[in-house]
């Protein structure tokens, strides 16, 4: 499964929410999150261990490591 995650340079999520389907049939532009000065945004896997998380839930105990080459969604205990 994967999120849009918007975080900041710390790793802390700031907002979360599920990408858009290439199928789905709207009119106008694709777009995620917006990031301010200092924050990032990314389409991130979730760990398998964590899919059946809400939101909140997911925020509350996932962080983005940012100090990976590859930026990815862990456990905030790691």
């Amino acid at each position: 499964m994967k999120i849009n995650v918007l975080y900041d340079s710390q790793g802390k999520i700031l907002s979360a929410g599920v990408p858009l389907p290439q199928s789905y049939d709207f009119r106008g532009p694709r777009s995620g999150p917006k990031a301010s000065e200092g924050q990032y945004a990314a389409e991130l896997d979730v760990p398998e261990e964590h899919a059946q998380m809400n939101f909140a839930e997911l925020g509350d105990r996932l962080r983005v490591d940012v100090k990976s080459k590859q930026h990815k969604l862990i456990s905030k205990s790691e």
